[in-house]
């Protein structure tokens, strides 16, 4: 639950991307509009490296519970104050600065929330069934994401343009008040978590420091490597695509939330179904052949996008969600395995969150630019293509990790 809830806050942003980029930027074009919405999206992930340093040590140093009370109370404080932010004809270049301020604060608290839940969960697992465990880490953002579509898609038809655009948007930012107070009880009565290392999960060479931190350093660049896909694909098919399929699909905005909406649920139901697809079957192939088929089928997948359609808009939408959360669902489990114990936190928050703010953060950003210089609107799936071949790399090399 409380997961979900800093999910909420962190991504009710995007889903409120059509009010948001009218109120906050200058009315230049679409595209001014859309970069600069995208920019501000992306200052949230600047600090997820540092926020993933600082709640990492917090938690390998004291515990898990710790760094998880920290970083939802940190968390709920700027997303309500956006709720309360004047808008760009109120205040000027000071709106979006302030919008800008927010969402760094955002992204310092996500730095060290979800990883160090990946650990919670997998550490607490038992030995066959750590992947179906792990991926409730995924699965528990996802819920956030369908309640912020579903909160979004509300809002949009329940309020007239002018009520939305005057008062109604501020109001799903100031509701999340109600779900941290929420989590903060649910983890104020978290029992600590205790590492129960075993052998069989993790293989270490030698007690001294020099073997489990080149280890840990091992760990980051093979973390970064799997995560390309997770990164760039979560991004594109999760939070750049509502906004697209209003502004190039030319779907109205309730269509494009209705049809999201639809394939978040998918998306939920899914992950976990892929992490015990890698309990049974084996981390590396449940990783690998969704990357596989990944990377040829993006275009042709995209290209329906160009229809128009709202039924092959939402195919094309559901096929991209079937290979992401089979691959997700997986993860979790991978990544704990690679870091010894008492560096556990600290070296997967740093990797995933390298990876989250390189890529991830920027990936709308990147599809836009694609999208004006291209002039191909289905142009955004070379980056999902590119990818997944990366991350079919970082599978393959699993086989060193003597992770199957």
């Amino acid at each position: 639950v409380a997961l979900t809830q800093e999910w909420y806050d962190f991504l009710i942003y995007t889903f409120l991307g059509g009010v948001i980029t009218k109120l906050f930027f200058p009315k230049n074009n679409m595209y001014a509009q859309m970069i600069a919405f995208y920019g501000v999206f992306a200052a949230g992930f600047a600090t997820r490296p540092l926020g993933a340093l600082v709640f990492g040590i917090i938690s390998d140093r004291y515990s898990r519970k710790t760094a998880l009370m920290l970083s939802i109370i940190i968390m709920s404080i700027p997303t309500a104050l956006v709720g309360c932010l004047p808008t760009y004809h109120q205040a000027g270049l000071a709106a979006p600065v302030l919008l800008v301020v927010m969402r760094v604060l955002q992204g310092f608290a996500v730095g060290g929330e979800f990883t160090s839940t990946m650990v919670f969960l997998v550490e607490h697992a038992p030995p066959h069934s750590r992947g179906l465990h792990g991926s409730w880490a995924f699965a528990s953002v996802m819920v956030g994401v369908i309640v912020g579509s579903l909160v979004a898609m509300v809002f949009n038809l329940a309020l007239s343009e002018q009520a939305l655009m005057s008062w109604g948007w501020r109001v799903p930012f100031l509701l999340s008040i109600i779900g941290s107070g929420v989590g903060v009880y649910i983890r104020r009565h978290l029992r600590d978590p205790v590492s129960e290392e075993k052998e069989e999960l993790h293989h270490h060479g030698g007690s001294s420091r020099r073997g489990p931190l080149r280890r840990v350093a091992s760990g980051i660049l093979e973390v970064v490597l799997l995560d390309f896909m997770n990164a760039l694909g979560f991004y594109l098919i999760v939070i750049f695509l509502p906004l697209y399929m209003q502004n190039f699909a030319h779907l109205s905005r309730g269509a494009a939330l209705s049809v999201h909406t639809a394939n978040m649920v998918l998306y939920l139901g899914l992950i976990p179904l892929g992490g015990w697809l890698s309990d049974k079957y084996g981390r590396m192939r449940v990783i690998l052949v969704p990357a596989l088929l990944m990377a040829p089928a993006a275009y042709p997948l995209w290209c329906l996008f160009k229809t128009g359609n709202v039924g092959a808009a939402w195919f094309a939408q559901a096929v991209l969600v079937v290979l992401m959360a089979t691959f997700t669902g997986a993860l979790p489990a991978t990544f704990v395995a690679l870091f010894p114990a008492e560096y556990r936190c600290t070296g997967l928050s740093i990797g995933h969150n390298i990876s989250m703010a390189a890529f991830g953060g920027t990936a709308p950003m990147m599809a836009t630019g694609l999208l004006q210089g291209t002039r191909d609107i289905a142009s955004p799936s070379a980056l999902l293509t590119i990818s997944a071949a990366l991350t079919a790399g970082g599978a393959l090399l699993l086989r060193r990790w003597r992770i199957w």
